[in-house]
């Protein structure tokens, strides 16, 4: 297809529902005071999603672990045919 997709999984305690609409705020962080900045899924979401069009979501069952789901699209956004030939081409 257009997309290549990475799954990274882990088997930790979850995402509690009430803060998983924010966990790629940025400085938004569940640890300790000095143990983290909060900038790391901030920084990962948008480098994949602004700067190369796909998406960061993810699966979380708490007491299970949480599954982070990376969409990128094949071809950069800008692409269009005439640069897809040429990237093929570099890629071979």
């Amino acid at each position: 297809g257009d997309w290549v997709e990475i799954r990274v999984q882990d088997s930790g305690t979850g995402i509690p529902e009430d803060i998983r609409s924010r966990v790629f705020d940025p400085f938004f962080t569940t640890k300790e005071v000095g143990k983290g900045t909060g900038q790391g899924l901030a920084i990962a979401h948008a480098v994949i999603a602004e700067k190369h069009g796909g998406t960061i979501t993810f699966e979380s069952e708490v007491g299970k672990g949480t599954t982070f789901i990376i969409r990128m699209p094949i071809l950069p956004p800008q692409a269009d045919k005439s640069q897809s030939k040429s990237l093929q081409t570099v890629a071979v």
